[in-house]
């Protein structure tokens, strides 16, 4: 989402100190969107509306800004931050819904649009969600082990893990979250659900830490910081969404039309590099990421990834 130092970082909450206000590559974002008056803006992550705060001003009175966001609480801020930037600004027309980044085509629909001419998705978790110990994404506060994007979602973290085999938890620990000791922790995980319910974010913190050898326990980060990252992004189908986001937004951008995607995670970015080249004109052959001045003010930038293309005239 974009309210990082929002998103995106894989600390699991280590960075959730920081202030919630900081759009990741805000510059380099409305740079390369190439915004001017009259434009139809998709922010497929609007988050609590760091980006967006930028791009309602810039696309002038006769340009319409929709915000989409599967946290239904986040649109909360979103809406009176917008509402501001519109008035101050003599900013576009803001239409914001509870919907996720491939459902895109559905709230242009509901204001009487089919196409689109800018899109931004800017991927992850936002640090309004990492500072509420109630929503169970950080394990540097006891919580009840949700992780859910979306609160309305059926399973939480706790109930995928109760199911989850053995198998497939230790591929998606390995896959996702990059963790060489992804076998030894599903084995723990397995093994401790079948005395007790894992249920709380520092139950499984503390689960996973005793389950890695001794060396690997100290270090940058923390040692459960990889597989909250795994879990989160299993229950919340982050690459499927991404993949059909990406889908969605080909299909909603007139040719020539902007796609501006920020990640934060190795296994993103590729797929978000794949698509542009098969779907853009890319203009970003490598990634953009966050200068030394926004790193020292915002620490989680540094793993954020930036790369933005034109939709080709015969993309599908």
């Amino acid at each position: 989402m974009d309210e990082t130092g929002t998103n995106g970082s894989s600390d699991g909450g280590r960075g959730s100190r920081q202030p919630v206000h900081l759009p990741v590559l805000l510059r380099e974002v409305v740079a390369i969107l190439d915004l001017r008056e009259g434009l139809v803006v998709v922010d497929g992550t609007v988050g609590a509306g760091g980006h967006a705060r930028a791009i309602v001003p810039a696309i002038g009175p006769s340009g319409v800004f929709v915000g989409l966001d599967r946290d239904s609480e986040i649109l909360v801020p979103a809406r009176a931050a917008l509402a501001e930037a519109a008035a101050v600004g003599a900013g576009a027309r803001v239409s914001l819904h509870h919907l996720a980044h491939s459902q895109m085509h559905e709230a242009l629909a509901a204001i009487g649009q089919s196409r689109c001419d800018r899109v931004l998705l800017d991927l992850g978790v936002s640090s309004m969600q990492l500072d509420r110990p109630e929503r169970g994404f950080s394990f540097m506060a006891d919580g009840p082990l949700d992780m859910r994007m979306d609160a309305s979602a059926p399973n939480s973290a706790a109930d995928w893990l109760a199911s989850v085999s053995e198998q497939v938890l230790a591929d998606t620990i390995y896959q996702l979250g990059e963790e060489r000791y992804s076998r030894r922790i599903a084995r723990a995980i397995v093994e401790t659900r079948r005395r007790t319910p894992i249920v709380r974010t520092t139950q499984l913190a503390d689960l996973v830490r005793a389950a890695m050898p001794g060396h690997a326990r100290g270090g940058r980060i923390h040692p459960a910081t990889r597989t909250f990252q795994a879990i989160r992004m299993a229950v919340n189908d982050e690459l499927g969404e991404l993949e059909r986001g990406l889908q969605a937004a080909i299909a909603c951008l007139a040719p020539g039309g902007r796609l501006a995607v920020l990640s934060f995670h190795s296994i993103e970015d590729r797929v978000v590099k794949h698509f542009m080249r098969a779907h853009c004109h890319v203009l970003t052959k490598k990634p953009i990421t966050a200068m030394p001045d926004e790193l020292r003010d915002n620490p989680r930038a540094r793993s954020a990834k930036l790369r933005c293309g034109v939709r080709k005239e015969d993309a599908a």
